[in-house]
C-alpha cells in the first residue's frame, strides 16, 4: 500500500494526507524507540484505508501496544484520557491546577472573587513570584470541538473586571482541545494567554503533561468507565497519587489494588 495516497479524516470532518511523520512524532513523544516505531508503522501499513478517521488510527496503535503489553500504551492514548475526565469540567480544572503546581505555582480551584462590577467564580488561581493568574478552563469531551473567539472574549472580559481590583496580573484560557486561529489572534492582540492541546508550540498542554509525566487516572487501561469515575469522585486525578499511602482510605481495597498495578506500570 502506498501510504502517500491515503487520506485521513480528522475529527472536524476535514481530510488530510496520512502523515508518517505525525505518527512517528506522537510515538517519540510518548517515549518509543526506533524499533517500536517501525513495528507500529509496519502494522498500520496493513490496516490503513482511504478516509480512515484519525481516531481509528490512534485506536489501532493503542491496540497493538496493548497486545504487546508495552507500558507505552498507557501514555499513547493521552488526548482521549483527558477527554474522559468529563462530562463535567471540574476534574479538568483540578488537573490543570496540578500541572501548574508541578511547576511551583501555588494554585486554588473554584474560588469566588469580587471584581469591580460583579463577583466571579474563578476556575483556577495560580500564583508564582509576583504573578497572579486568573485561569478560565474550557473542557470539551467531543473530538473536533475547538475553543473559539467567544470563549476568548468571555475570558478576557472576566479578567478585565477582576484585574481592576488589583488582584490579578494575567488572564489565561486553558482548553483540552484546540483553539481557533481567530481566538489565538485576538488573544495575542489583547495579551490574553491561551494554553490549548497544541498551542503554544513547545509549551502546549500536551507538551507540559508529557514533560511532567502527570498522567490522569483515565489513562489506566485495566479500569472500566465506572471504576475511573469512582476514582475521580474520590478526588484522585493523577495516576501517581494512587501510589501514595493515604489513598488507602479513599478507595475500596480491591479497586485500589487493581488501579495501583497499572499506575506502577505507567510510572516505569
Amino acid at each position: 500500500m502506498n501510504l502517500h495516497r491515503i487520506r485521513v479524516r480528522k475529527a472536524s470532518g476535514e481530510y488530510e494526507p496520512f502523515s508518517v511523520k505525525k505518527v512517528r512524532s506522537s510515538l517519540q513523544r510518548a517515549g518509543a524507540d526506533e524499533a517500536l516505531i517501525n513495528q507500529v508503522l509496519a502494522y498500520l501499513k496493513k490496516h490503513l484505508y482511504d478516509g480512515i478517521p484519525t481516531k481509528k488510527i490512534y485506536q489501532k496503535v493503542y491496540r497493538l501496544l496493548n497486545q504487546l503489553k508495552h507500558p507505552l500504551s498507557l501514555k499513547y492514548n493521552l488526548k482521549e484520557a483527558i477527554m474522559a475526565l468529563g462530562p463535567s469540567g471540574y476534574p479538568f480544572e483540578k488537573f490543570v491546577a496540578g500541572v501548574l503546581a508541578h511547576q511551583d505555582y501555588q494554585t486554588k480551584t473554584n474560588q469566588i472573587v469580587q471584581g469591580r462590577c460583579i463577583s466571579h467564580e474563578i476556575d483556577v488561581i495560580a500564583q508564582k513570584d509576583n504573578q497572579c493568574w486568573m485561569i478560565e478552563c474550557k473542557f470539551h469531551n467531543r473530538p473536533g470541538t475547538k475553543s473559539d473567539i467567544k470563549e476568548a472574549l468571555y475570558t478576557y472580559a472576566r479578567f478585565l473586571d477582576v484585574a481592576q481590583t488589583g488582584q490579578f496580573s494575567q488572564g489565561l484560557l486553558v482548553t483540552n482541545t484546540k483553539a481557533t486561529a481567530q481566538a489565538i489572534k485576538y488573544a495575542r492582540c489583547v495579551k490574553l494567554m491561551i494554553l490549548s492541546w497544541n498551542y503554544p508550540p513547545n509549551k502546549s498542554l500536551r507538551f507540559l503533561i508529557e514533560k511532567s509525566g502527570l498522567h490522569p487516572v483515565t489513562c489506566l487501561g485495566n479500569l472500566n468507565k465506572d471504576e475511573k469515575k469512582r476514582i475521580l469522585q474520590s478526588g484522585i486525578i493523577f495516576s501517581h497519587d494512587l501510589l501514595k499511602k493515604n489513598t488507602k482510605d479513599k478507595l475500596p481495597p480491591a479497586l485500589l489494588k487493581k488501579a495501583r498495578s497499572e499506575a506502577q506500570r505507567l510510572a516505569k
